[in-house]
C-alpha cells in the first residue's frame, strides 16, 4: 500500500482502539473468533515458544498466549493508539515483561522470526495480500495461523454481502474512514501459499459462519 493508504488505515484503527480496549477490560479476548483461535494454538503447543501477532490490535491474543506459557509474544499493528493500549493491557495482566508491541505494517516491516505467527482478522484489511503473506510466512518457524472471512459456499456469499454493505458505509463516510475498505480473499489461494512455504494444515474450519480459522505446522 502507498503511504496515504497506510495513514488512512492507521487513523481508522486508532478510532476503534477505544472500543476494543473497553471490551478487553471485560473479557480475555475481545472478538468472538479469537477465543477458538487461542485454543487451537494452545493445542499445537504454546509453552516455551515465541509468538508473533501481526495486526495485533489492542494485544489481547498476544497477551493471552504469554499468559498460556509462551516464552515471549510480540505484536505489530498500524495503529499507534492500539499499540499503547496493548502495552498497558499487558502490564495490567502481568505479562509486560514477556510481551512487546510496535507500530508497523505487517506487509512491509522487518518481522522477528518466531515459532508461531498468527494473523487474526487481518487478511481482510489488505486489498492485496501477497506482500503480507510473503513477509509473515518468512518469519514463521513452526506454526502459521490465520482467521479470514470465508470465500466459499454459502458462508462465502454471506461474507461478500456483509463486506459490500460495510464498504458502502465506509464510502458514505469517506471523510472519516479515508478510503478504508475490507476484502474477501480466496482462502484456497491462501492455503496454497501457506502449503508452498512448507506448512501442512492441522486445522481448517468455519467458525460462527463468519470466519475461516486455519492452523498449519511446518512439514
Amino acid at each position: 500500500m502507498d503511504e496515504p493508504a497506510r495513514d488512512a488505515e492507521r487513523c481508522c484503527f486508532d478510532d476503534w482502539a477505544d472500543h476494543w480496549d473497553r471490551r478487553a477490560r471485560k473479557k480475555a479476548t475481545v472478538a468472538g473468533v479469537t477465543g477458538p483461535l487461542l485454543r487451537a494454538l494452545t493445542e499445537t503447543g504454546i509453552a516455551g515458544r515465541t509468538v508473533l501477532d501481526v495486526g495485533c490490535g489492542v494485544g489481547d491474543l498476544a497477551i493471552e498466549t504469554a499468559r498460556a506459557g509462551a516464552a515471549r509474544a510480540t505484536g505489530f499493528d498500524l495503529s499507534g493508539e492500539s499499540i499503547e493500549r496493548a502495552r498497558r493491557l499487558a502490564g495490567d495482566r502481568g505479562v509486560g515483561d514477556r510481551t512487546s508491541f510496535e507500530v508497523g505494517d505487517g506487509a512491509a516491516v522487518e518481522l522477528p522470526t518466531s515459532d508461531i505467527v498468527v494473523l487474526n482478522r487481518v487478511v481482510c484489511c489488505y486489498p492485496d495480500i501477497d506482500a503480507l503473506l510473503t513477509n509473515t510466512l518468512a518469519a514463521a518457524g513452526s506454526v502459521y495461523a490465520y482467521t479470514a472471512p470465508p470465500s466459499r459456499g454459502t458462508a462465502g456469499l454471506l461474507a461478500k454481502m456483509v463486506v459490500a454493505i460495510s464498504n458502502a458505509w465506509y464510502r458514505l463516510r469517506d471523510a472519516k474512514f479515508g478510503g478504508f475498505r475490507v476484502f474477501v480473499h480466496d482462502v484456497d489461494r491462501i492455503d496454497e501459499r501457506v502449503r508452498a512455504a512448507g506448512f501442512r494444515p492441522v486445522r481448517r474450519e468455519l467458525r460462527r459462519f463468519a470466519w475461516e480459522l486455519a492452523v498449519y505446522e511446518r512439514s
